[in-house]
This record gives C-alpha cells, structure tokens and sequence, in this order.
C-alpha cells in the first residue's frame, strides 16, 4: 500500500499492556523489521523491569536504555533521533516499526513539532515548589483554571507534563492546548511546527476493558515480583535523586514512598495499578 506515491512506515499504538511490544517482535521477525520505541520510560537505563522494557529480544531495538536517569529528554529530541533511525533503518532496506506508548512522541512525530518556548528553569523551580508545598492535586486544579482541556488529559500524577503545560501558559498567555489546536489545523504558521517528511501507518490494539484491567494488574503483579522495588533502591544508592526525570515515570513515587515506609506493600500496589 503507498500513500502519495510512498511506502508508509508502521505505527504500533495501544494502552499498556495491550501486546504492543510482543506484536512489534512478531512482525519484524515476519516482514524484515526493526523496531524503533516511542516510550518516554524505556529510554531510561537501569530502570528495566517497572518499565517493562523489551528482553531476549533477537531483532534491532532502538531508543531503548540509553538516557542517564537524571537526563530530560524532550518529544522534539525524540523525533530527531526517530527519524535519524528511520532513514537509516530504510537504507538498509529494512522496515522501520516504531511502537509506542507514549502518545505525545507519536503525535510529535506524526504530526510534526509545535514551536513553543523553551524551558524556563526559574518558573519551573517556582511550580515544583508549589507542588513541594501544596502538593499535586493542587498543581492540577491550577491546570484546570487555566487550561481544561490539558487538565483532562493529563493524569493529576504527572507533574512533568503538568508543569510544561503550565509554563507554556505563563510564557505565552495561551494555553498549550490552544497551540496544539492550532498546529493541528496549521492555521497560524507562526506556530506551526514542520511537518514530517515521512508518512505513516497507524495500527492500535485493544481489549475489552476488564480483560486489559486484568492485564495491567497482572503485569504490576509481576514488576513487583521481579525486582521493581530493588532496581528503585538500586537508583538511589548509586546517588540519583528521588525527582530525577527516570523516577517521575509511573509507579516509581510509590515504590520511593514504599521504601520510605510512608505506605505499606498492599497500598503501594494498589496506586501502581490505579496509575498504570
């Protein structure tokens, strides 16, 4: 199948715990392919089983266990690297799969970038104080005054996104919901990003709620089995910080509060399963 005259690359999407990765594999192995990965958590080293990062694998795995956990790394460094490997996959005359996971890299990637400002350190101290002091529920509620429809996407546990959407809104006025709209409909090329130079192939996979409930519960059941908590304890003594980037990704806090014995086993694994 070609699209304006191309070959479009496959898109593997899905909720975790939906097979993404497992299918990806399957598929490579069938069709000459190597897989690229959209997950924010994946790029992070030492952190492999609360991330379930891909094992035993026999193919080309890309964008996987190569960031320091302190290290941020943005959707726009992500696209850059992404398509760095796509065109070299291709050269190879291999099939490039990427497969995600984290939607804001593969709508950043499909879509192309939204110029936006970058990082103010000072304003996001100020906000990561606010949640020092009031904590995160405190931080969603002032996303949802000023920008609701982030609010409603973002889960109240995600203090990185909340705080990039808040800081879009103090730098421009706007929030950054209204950028996306805009850039979606490429209405005001002021803040139009570029486009991506490669079409695309979309495939999601689903189940039925209760069955991908139980899914999930049973992958957090054996993370938690296989080293999730000392691969976490491991992190901290080799000096990392307890807010480092890798340590934000879900379920992570809970095992730090678990450690910290400021909640038991069965609540820690409880609000893993609730986040995840």
């Amino acid at each position: 199948m070609k699209i304006n005259g191309r070959c479009p690359y496959l898109v593997i999407v899905g909720a975790t715990a939906t097979g993404k990765t497992s299918v990806a594999i399957k598929l490579a192995k069938k069709i000459s392919g190597e897989i690229i990965s959209a997950d924010s958590r994946q790029i992070y080293k030492y952190l492999t089983v609360g991330t379930a990062k891909p094992q035993g694998y026999d193919i080309p795995y890309h964008l996987v266990d190569f960031l320091e956990p302190k290290e941020k790394f943005s959707a726009g460094e992500f696209v850059r690297l992404a398509e760095e490997f796509i065109e070299k996959i291709a050269a190879r005359g291999k099939q490039p799969i990427i497969v995600g996971g984290t939607g804001l890299y593969i709508k950043t990637l499909i879509d192309g970038i939204v110029r936006l400002p970058s990082a103010d350190e000072k304003l996001r101290q100020k906000l990561h104080k606010l949640v020092e002091t009031r904590g995160k529920k405190h931080l969603h509620m002032l996303l949802k005054k000023f920008d609701p429809a982030s609010a409603e996407k973002i889960h109240p546990n995600n203090t990185v996104r909340i705080i990039r959407a808040l800081e879009v809104y103090y730098l421009t006025g706007k929030p950054i919901s209204h950028w996306h709209k805009i850039h979606s409909c490429h209405s005001e090329p002021a803040v139009a990003g570029e486009e991506s130079r490669f079409q695309f192939k979309i495939f999601g996979l689903e189940w039925q709620r209760d069955v991908l409930y139980e899914r999930i519960n049973n992958r957090v059941n054996w993370m938690l089995d296989n080293g999730m908590i000392e691969e976490t304890r491991k992190l901290i003594k080799k000096g990392y910080q307890k807010d480092c980037p890798a340590l934000q990704s879900l379920g992570y806090k809970w095992v730090l509060d678990y450690l910290e014995n400021k909640i038991d086993y069965n609540k820690m694994q409880q609000l893993i399963m609730r986040d995840t």
